[in-house]
This record gives structure tokens, sequence and C-alpha cells, in this order.
């Protein structure tokens, strides 16, 4: 199906043109709010406010979370170690070489005299 550019350049005003949609009608996930909230909520921390403090806090304010949810919420929004480490230390894979040098032979010297006793390489046969 083809579309006229008439018609899509309509569209493009008509999309230009509509309004915003009312606050109250956008949502987000608690964990969202969380993350978007975690630079006030650290600074509540050095403030002294324990996480319990700061749950009872945001549900006083109409955002219901428990201290285990935020704690958890939080630890999710930070990256972890390896994430960091592997993007600061990516490096190209050091590729092995496919020749590897072969096992070396043991050294077996033949008995001299007839009451020595004659060492026998050892064998992969087992």
């Amino acid at each position: 199906m083809t579309i006229k550019i008439e018609l899509r350049e309509a569209m493009r005003e008509k999309m230009k043109a509509a309004s915003e949609i009312a606050k109250e009608k956008q949502t987000e996930s608690k964990q969202e709010t969380v993350k978007e909230l975690k630079r006030e909520i650290e600074a509540m921390q050095k403030r002294g406010y324990t996480l319990a403090d700061i749950a009872s806090f945001m549900t006083e304010g109409g955002i219901q979370i428990t201290t285990p949810t935020l704690k958890s919420y939080l630890q999710r929004s930070k990256p972890t170690k390896t994430k960091m480490q592997s993007k600061e230390t990516k490096q190209p894979a050091v590729v092995a070489s496919a020749k590897t040098e072969p096992a070396a032979k043991p050294i077996v010297e033949k008995a001299t005299d007839s009451n020595s006793d004659f060492v026998r390489p050892d064998s992969d046969d087992i």
C-alpha cells in the first residue's frame, strides 16, 4: 500500500498540533519512579534519613512503597561493577595460536652395565 506524500504531511501537522496528555493520565512504575528520584533519595540519606524513613516519607506523599522494595529498586538502578568494568576495560579478545608445540619426549639413556635397571619412557597407552 502506498501513501501519498500529502497525507503524510497532513498527519505530521496533526501530530505537531496534538495537545499534551494530561499529567494524571501519564503513569510510570514504582521502579521507574525510584530511578527518577534516586538523586533526591541519596541526598536524603546523606542528611541522615534511613531507607525506612524515606519509604515512609514517600508513602505519606502518595507513593506507596515498602523499605525492602525501595532498597531493591535502588540496587537495580545502580550499574553493577562487572558491567562498569567490562565497559572500561573492553579490549579485543586474544586469539590463541592454532599451533601447539608437541610435548617433550623424555630422554632415556640405555643402561651400560647388566646390573642397572632400564628406565622405560612413559606411554600414552593406558
